[in-house]
């Protein structure tokens, strides 16, 4: 019998002070072509959706001051979605916090968070092999495919 350690965290919203510690995380994730590697644009975007709450939000989980879980919501508006939905653009949990029920609890707090902004839906596009089934745990549905093109910039 494998006994699984569930551990004490609080889900917050992130502040300025947390970006070190989220870019830290970020630096966890395999690199793919999906990421930029600018770190000042990284740091940014974190300061901007900080200050500007209609862009997004960052929640972390926190475990004694740690943070041991990030992610990270966009609200682009759609016609077909009548307004405002939410995207899951980043989402993170540590190595050594993983499979005691950060993610879960992060997703979780994502949509509680995309229902009070009144967000239609929540999204996630082109989800990793790690996230894909605390998604489905928590009750998205897979929908098809995801298309991109980098543009110039």
């Amino acid at each position: 019998m494998i006994a699984r350690l569930k551990i004490t965290m609080e889900i917050r919203k992130a502040t300025a002070s947390d970006e070190q510690p989220i870019i830290d995380l970020l630096n966890q994730f395999p690199p793919s072509d999906q990421m930029t590697s600018d770190s000042a644009a990284i740091s940014n975007t974190f300061r901007q959706i900080i200050q500007n709450s209609e862009l997004g939000s960052i929640l972390v989980a926190e475990e004694n001051a740690d943070i041991i879980g990030v992610i990270a919501l966009s609200y682009p508006v759609a016609l077909h979605c009548g307004g405002l939905y939410a995207c899951i653009e980043d989402f993170i949990v540590s190595e050594q916090a993983r499979g005691k029920g950060v993610g879960g609890a992060l997703v979780k707090a994502a949509i509680d968070e995309a229902t009070r902004k009144g967000c239609y839906e929540i999204q996630v596009n082109n989800p990793s092999d790690l996230g894909y089934p605390v998604y489905m745990r928590c009750g998205l549905t897979s929908t098809g495919r995801h298309l991109r093109m980098k543009l110039k910039q």
